[in-house]
């Protein structure tokens, strides 16, 4: 029996390359992609981060941007995936109508960095955008450009909540399928650098001066990174399924409330949102083949994640931490996370995590230092959030079945 919610497109950019493949390629091939912050931005203190190449962040008035009426760097990284995925957008319209086909998008800055040049110009920022509008700072704030562009009508919301917000909105938009609000639903996130995140960060003593090691015995902290992951969901039909690159089997959220910043240090929040993914999937921890960390790369981070890992599975499951690749995406976390799983389901291949040794032997994990085949069928992903906003994900191949 093949249930779920099939995933009939994916696409991802981010600082590995501005179109799916080559950031597959590259992923897989374990790339190095972090540049020194400085390259970028003016910081009193030394950070590498994950930036996309200029290309994709060209200004307004490029052909090739169906987005070019918003002049944020958010557009820009947003439309580099959405640009591969229209496509299989319009054939969803053509499946259901525009008016069923809705929009779910999730971001932790949303345009923040183009406040940041209009608010406080600084001899490394450039010049006040001209027409700059406060309402470009907003979360949604490219949702009706991005709703025209793919010629879709139907419901939308936005969701932010930290690092978890791509698997929120991933959760809003299977809800709006099961209640019959939507027959498919483009989900998207996107997050782009600006000054504000980097000192955040830095202020909480979480930002590394060289490039993240997540998992590591000597890991001491993030390497921030901007990027967009976008999907199309379904609802569950012939069509749909003989489609399908993946489907969602199950999806578990909960909250810790532990700490505005910090994670519960025996992990509660999340083990209960891996259990409960894996309850709606039907699955038993047995039957996942592998485990595609949030792996920040902190000491607490890694070590509360290990330990959730540990008391669900009980046993050394296969893990990798694609942060180590793309930097930490922030609200787009999740989702880029998951589309390189879909990518591990089509190659029955886990990608490499990068700068792991020496291991800390200490967290009894099992990650993956190297590209590594292995047998794939059922991958969960994992992106925990500050506020112990906790969410799990667990991929399936489309014709994977369960119990």
């Amino acid at each position: 029996m093949t249930t779920g919610h099939p995933i009939t497109a994916a696409a991802l950019a981010n600082c590995l390359g501005t179109d799916s493949r080559t950031v597959f390629d590259r992923a897989f091939a374990g790339a190095e992609a972090f540049s020194p912050a400085a390259a970028y931005f003016e910081f009193p203190f030394a950070t590498v981060l994950g930036a996309m190449p200029a290309a994709a962040l060209a200004a307004p008035g490029n052909p090739e941007r169906a987005l070019d009426c918003l002049p944020t760097r958010l557009a820009g990284v947003a439309e580099a995936s959405l640009r591969q995925l229209r496509p299989a957008v319009r054939a969803a319209v053509e499946r259901w109508g525009a008016r069923r086909v809705g929009y779910a998008f999730a971001s932790s800055t949303g345009g923040l960095e183009e406040t940041e040049r209009a608010l406080a110009p600084h001899p490394r920022i450039a010049a006040v955008t001209l027409g700059y509008r406060y309402s470009d700072h907003g979360i949604d704030a490219t949702r009706a450009a991005v709703m025209h562009s793919l010629g879709i009508e139907g419901v939308y919301l936005a969701i932010s909540t930290a690092c978890s917000s791509s698997f929120g909105a991933l959760a809003s938009a299977i809800r709006l399928i099961d209640r019959g609000l939507a027959d498919a639903v483009v989900v998207g996130s996107a997050d782009s650098l600006c000054r504000t995140t980097v000192f955040g960060f830095h202020s909480l003593g979480l930002t590394a001066p060289t490039a993240t090691r997540p998992f590591a015995r000597d890991r001491c902290g993030i390497t921030l990174g901007e990027g967009s992951a976008y999907i199309v969901v379904e609802r569950d039909t012939e069509a749909t399924r003989r489609a399908a690159l993946a489907r969602i089997s199950g999806l578990g959220a909960a909250s810790d409330a532990h700490h505005h910043t910090s994670p519960h240090p025996n992990g509660v929040g999340g083990q209960l949102c891996i259990r409960q993914a894996l309850d709606r999937a039907r699955l038993a921890p047995h039957e996942i083949d592998a485990v595609s960390a949030h792996g920040t790369g902190t000491l607490l981070n890694d070590a509360v994640e290990a330990a959730a890992v540990n008391r669900v599975f009980e046993r050394r499951i296969a893990m990798t931490a694609t942060k180590s690749l793309t930097g930490h995406t922030l609200g787009s976390a999740g989702l880029t996370a998951l589309v390189l799983a879909i990518e591990s389901l089509r190659r029955q291949e886990l990608p490499p995590t990068l700068r792991l040794a020496p291991p800390d032997d200490a967290l009894g994990v099992a990650l993956v230092d190297r590209p590594t085949p292995c047998r794939l069928r059922h991958v969960l992903v994992n992106a925990f959030g500050f506020g112990g906003s906790n969410a799990s994900v667990v991929v399936s191949q489309p014709g994977a079945g369960r119990a």
